[in-house]
């Protein structure tokens, strides 16, 4: 019976390969090959692709033989240009990567809102339309600019190398910028603000929909009837994964952190796009997701632990021990806050140059002290995002995913300061979970730890005292630009 799954994850960090048998995971993963000059990043996609095809090699031949799906996960908004001889083009910038800052620039009020009218996306060097117009401008290896060619995604390029077809899928279609997310449709007018006429894209699937049977070299590793599809953009993925409902709030935890929620319809109003609301299109089709992100998460923590030269050990029992300490009240006389904007500031004032801050410093600041207001500051920010585009709804849970489910200061910190329950899903491999589910129709069970606001009045004096510094310090941060 050909009842296994491959799942490709490729993430920011890590690009993960899972064979799936009996819904048993065999994990091969791998730094996500990069090519780094300063502060200029770029995917290496040869090399991811070489890399992919030497982890698939090492499962058991019988077990690939086996596989009936492959599906595809990714960070969205990165590509690849290809010509008409369907040759790769110019370079893969990484998602995060700010240097299209310069087409941003050049870009009126007025077409920055008829892009969000249409898109459901703020303007954003970070989103593919504005990497392919930089491409086209300043990448010196793309000598003739008049040549038609091709932008796919990274899981789009993927298929390409798996099947030999061009096809993507709605979420991560509508993280291009070039996405008419109504009409459902790539948008001429958007090509034409950009000034990438030249550009087309490939024909847009339902998430998991199958694109394509293996083909090349590698076919003979797998089933002759083995289906190629995309599961979707990296965070729709995980929350398809522990299957969100429309009363929940997804919190996707990694190196950055993500916020979402599902909806019926696009919200591309003023405020909205004012607050920078990102809008999407879910793995189901049929819903609609309200998306925003902040930059400093997991690796504001990660340049903590490396400052402060905190192995994992020592650093999950400090947490440990602040959270005893947190519980007991013996942090009450601490003023410590963390502002992460060590990668500039996230929703609703999200400035790219914004520098991160530590507030409340004295000679008798211990360890502990700095944890928990590392751990106070990034809820905080969480916080001020949720308010100002996410409590017009009402929700009963945040759904945690990432390593922040590691984290109990942070977890119990968010549902004390949101005052909603909090649902860890101790998951390993969300995101390939996802896609595991969206290919084989197979839902998952993982453990689900679980925090719930906090009724003691003292913790919440204090925690309304901390979040009216916090906002006070933050808006005069905002309003200086610094």
């Amino acid at each position: 019976m050909i009842n296994n799954c491959l799942t490709i994850d490729v993430g920011t960090t890590n690009t993960k390969v899972t064979l799936w048998h009996n819904q048993i995971p065999e994990l091969r993963a791998f730094p996500t090959p990069k090519k780094v000059k300063g502060n200029l990043t770029n995917f290496d996609l040869k090399k991811l692709w070489a890399e992919i095809i030497a982890k698939i090699k090492t499962f058991n031949s019988a077990q690939l033989n086996n596989v009936g799906k492959i599906a595809i996960a990714s960070v969205g908004e990165s590509g690849i240009l290809i010509n008409e001889q369907k040759e790769e083009i110019g370079q893969c910038i990484a998602w995060y990567d700010e240097r299209a800052q310069l087409i941003v620039d050049q870009i009126p009020q007025v077409e920055r809102n008829e892009i969000y009218q249409i898109t459901g996306l703020p303007l954003n060097a970070h989103y593919s339309a504005c990497k392919i117009a930089w491409l086209l401008r300043y990448d010196e290896t793309i000598n003739e600019l008049k040549d038609k060619f091709m932008w796919l995604c990274i899981p789009d390029y993927l298929v390409f190398k798996l099947t030999g077809n061009l096809a993507t899928e709605n979420t991560i279609a509508s993280r291009t910028l070039c996405f008419d997310i109504k009409n459902r449709q790539w948008s001429e007018r958007i090509k034409d603000i950009f000034k990438i006429k030249n550009i087309t894209f490939p024909q847009v699937f339902q998430s998991g929909t199958n694109l394509g049977k293996v083909c090349g070299k590698i076919a003979n590793l797998f089933n002759e009837n083995c289906q190629v599809v995309i599961g979707g953009h990296d965070h729709m993925c995980g929350a398809t994964g522990i299957n969100l409902q429309n009363s929940d709030l997804f919190d996707s935890t990694g190196t950055t952190e993500a916020i979402m929620t599902l909806v019926n319809q696009p919200d591309v109003s003023k405020e909205a796009q004012k607050n920078g609301l990102a809008n999407g299109i879910y793995t189901n089709s049929q819903l609609y997701t309200r998306f925003t992100a902040m930059p400093s998460a997991g690796s504001t923590i990660a340049w903590f632990m490396n400052t402060f030269k905190i192995s994992e050990e020592k650093f999950s029992l400090t947490m440990n021990q602040v959270l005893d300490e947190y519980n007991d009240h013996s942090l009450f006389d601490s003023q410590v806050l963390f502002f992460p904007h060590f990668n500039g500031s996230g929703a609703p004032n999200k400035m790219p140059d914004s520098k991160g801050m530590i507030y409340g410093l004295t000679r008798q600041t211990t360890l502990n002290e700095l944890t928990f207001g590392l751990f106070l500051g990034l809820t905080f920010e969480f916080y001020i995002a949720y308010e100002s585009m996410f409590k017009s709804k009402n929700y009963t849970t945040i759904k945690v995913i990432g390593p922040a489910v590691k984290d109990p200061i942070w977890s119990q910190l968010k549902a004390d300061i949101l005052g909603l329950r909090i649902e860890c899903i101790d998951a390993q491999q969300v995101v390939s979970e996802g896609a595991y589910t969206i290919a084989m129709r197979d839902n998952l069970h993982n453990t689900v730890i679980k925090y719930f606001p906090t009724q003691e009045k003292l913790k919440k004096q204090y925690l309304n005292k901390m979040l009216k510094l916090y906002q006070e310090i933050y808006n005069n941060k905002m309003k200086q630009h610094l």
